[in-house]
């Protein structure tokens, strides 16, 4: 049974090689994968605390030593926090505009931030001097756990920013002056293992409570019986569009006809089989043209856009005679049969909103079952209405 999908935003990485970096495994669809992409991009603001951090460690080391280098490292710490900037601002504005979020690009300044972060602390972890070594220290220990919160929502990018950083820390106090800083090599093992442990049960986490989220969203909107769309998934999808007249829309309403005697004489076990397969059938009649619903009971509807009045009819009548059309069995050697009325009205010949368009074709609705059922009648105005109609004419012309 086909389903509404929203459409979200995808990672434009993901046609290239590097999205693999940022997707979470193939089993997650668009939708999920998307939310966990915009995850990475939602703290900007500690982002630049990091840079901040950074700046003030970067100036007591200039005050400290004449060493050039770290001027440089200022000038690209400034650097990188404004590509940050930039970048975010960037995804802001495609993702108002509805297209789609490259993660691959905004994701750039956070691999030249740790790469840059763990130069500095290669520099200063293989000098001697012990103030920038503990302050250099605590930079990238506080950085790390920043990485693993920030970027677990993609668990081997968020791998790679700790390498990036920790290793040339770790080399650098490896080829320190004080021999004793080379215990830090028996530490990053376990240290990186945590961190990986962490990283993987915030990112489980995170898409149990995103997977959850969709299928409660999925189950409100949806008939749990018949799969398809229930009367808050149509009144949604309504709501969502704009009645103008040179975008002609139509309702077809149905109504099963002695469906109560089926559940009367065989239970609403078999009630339930029949209304699935009936459908089953208007949603193989509808196909992509239309989004159906299950309205409540034996009543159904079908939303259809950019079609005529005579397309409107004929996939009414189509409509009409898939469901009456062919026995359905309820059980081993027992088979019932069920009819059905339809009626539909238009935009802008019957109504001008999505709710006049509801009650008119409701009130086709009814017109076809006073007709002797099995039809499918469009809305036609009351007698009353047109009487009144003759007579505003009559009195404006005389």
């Amino acid at each position: 049974m086909r389903s509404i999908h929203t459409t979200h935003n995808v990672c434009a990485a993901d046609r290239v090689g590097v999205g693999r970096l940022f997707r979470s495994g193939p089993s997650l669809d668009s939708d999920i994968q998307s939310r966990l992409y915009g995850q990475l991009l939602s703290s900007l603001a500690a982002a630049l605390m990091g840079s901040l951090c950074a700046l003030c460690v970067l100036a007591v080391a200039i005050y400290r030593s004449s060493a050039p280098i770290f001027v440089v490292f200022v000038v690209l710490e400034v650097a990188v926090a404004l590509g940050r900037i930039a970048a975010w601002r960037w995804n802001q504005r495609r993702e108002a505009a509805g297209l789609p979020i490259d993660v691959s690009w905004s994701s750039l300044p956070s691999l030249l931030w740790c790469t840059l972060q763990g130069s500095v602390a290669f520099v200063i972890m293989s000098g001697g001097d012990p103030v920038l070594q503990v302050l250099s220290a605590t930079l990238v220990m506080a950085a790390l756990g920043q990485i693993c919160a920030r970027n677990y929502p993609a668990p081997s990018f968020a791998m790679l920013l700790l390498l990036m950083m920790d290793l040339p820390f770790v080399v650098g106090a490896v080829l320190a002056e004080e021999p004793l800083l080379s215990v830090i090599v028996i530490l990053t093992p376990p240290f990186i293992f945590g961190a990986r442990q962490i990283i993987t049960t915030f990112h489980e986490t995170l898409v149990a409570s995103l997977v959850a989220a969709k299928q409660n969203l999925h189950l409100a909107f949806h008939d749990s019986l018949t799969g398809i769309l229930n009367r808050q998934g149509m009144d949604a999808h309504l709501s969502r569009l704009t009645s103008k007249p040179d975008q002609p829309m139509a309702i077809i309403s149905l109504d099963l006809d002695e469906f109560k005697a089926i559940n009367d004489e065989y239970g609403h076990g078999a009630g339930d089989t029949v209304l699935v397969e009936v459908a089953r059938r208007i949603d193989a009649v509808a196909g992509e043209r239309g989004k159906v619903a299950r309205m409540g009971g034996d009543e159904f509807m079908v939303l259809l856009r950019d079609c005529g009045i005579d397309e409107v009819r004929e996939l009414g009548e189509k409509l009409v005679e898939a469901v009456c059309g062919g026995s359905i069995r309820i059980a081993n050697g027992v088979a019932v049969s069920v009819g059905a009325s339809a009626g539909f009205a238009c935009i802008p010949q019957d109504a001008l909103t999505t709710h006049e368009l509801r009650i008119r074709a409701d009130l086709a609705l009814y017109d076809a079952k006073d007709a002797g059922k099995q039809t499918c009648q469009r809305f036609r105005q009351p007698e009353q209405d047109i009487d009144t109609i003759s007579d505003m004419l009559k009195e404006a012309f005389g």
